[in-house]
């Protein structure tokens, strides 16, 4: 069972598919870094707050990029008029404990368009704040924008792909399930195995499942709840398991 989750993130996910009985690789297929512009774009949506009614998430990992820069550029008491949008529950999660707060909107599907078409109609001064990866999907950015928001898409972090050495690479491409909860997992993942995965894949959400269509990897199954434990009930699935 190989998880390609970024290493800082993975041990939920290892810890409860070992608890299942689970021979877990774990093989970062993603590493988050900072974004190539220093952070200065982000700064700049952190000194000028007021400008922003909403601030919408994608990932946990933006959640927290966001807060590590608001720390230390001391503007965290000044997030308490945004109201927060989140894509799923785990980024939901993420939001309680970092913000100390429950997010005031999550779509029912989890992914940006979903996300998007949840929004309320924008008043005439609403702006929204989008911390992403450099690199990351635009879908709730055009679905809002096409909404009539006014809209900042800001790199708050980027998604780069680690070296494995040979003999994790090797079991990765022998590992009976391969797990994907993200597209730019994904994309690290065949790059590193040269274009080759395990048997079967399990992913989190629809958006990763396209991404694994794009690239001509078939899915065996889609979590559908976009959490550790809905992937770890989808890996049951893939292996035959009650």
């Amino acid at each position: 069972m190989v998880v390609t989750r970024a290493s800082h993130q993975s041990s939920g996910l290892i810890e409860a598919l070992s608890d299942a009985g689970a021979k877990v690789v774990a093989a970062p297929a993603i590493a988050v870094v900072p974004p190539l512009d220093g952070g200065q774009p982000l700064d700049d949506a952190l000194i000028r707050l007021e400008r922003f009614s909403w601030v919408a998430f994608t990932s946990t990992n933006s959640v927290a990029a966001l807060m590590a820069r608001g720390a230390r550029r001391g503007v965290l008491k000044r997030f308490s008029h945004l109201q927060i949008a989140v894509v799923g529950p785990t980024t939901a999660a993420k939001v309680a404990l970092e913000m100390g707060r429950e997010p005031d909107l999550i779509p029912v599907r989890h992914d940006g368009v979903s996300l998007a078409k949840a929004f309320p109609n924008p008043k005439p001064d609403d702006r929204v704040l989008i911390p992403m990866a450099s690199d990351g999907r635009t879908d709730l950015i055009d679905g809002l924008r096409a909404r009539g928001w006014q809209v900042d898409g800001v790199a708050a972090y980027r998604t780069v792909c680690p070296s494995l050495n040979h003999d994790l690479v090797s079991e990765a491409i022998d590992a009976d399930v391969v797990t994907f909860a993200s597209p730019s997992a994904v994309d690290g993942h065949l790059k590193q195995t040269g274009g080759r995965s395990a048997a079967k894949v399990v992913v989190i959400g629809e958006t990763t499942a396209r991404e694994c269509e794009r690239l001509g990897v078939s899915v065996t199954f889609v979590a559908e709840e976009r959490s550790v434990d809905g992937l770890v009930q989808a890996v049951a699935l893939a292996a035959g398991q009650r």
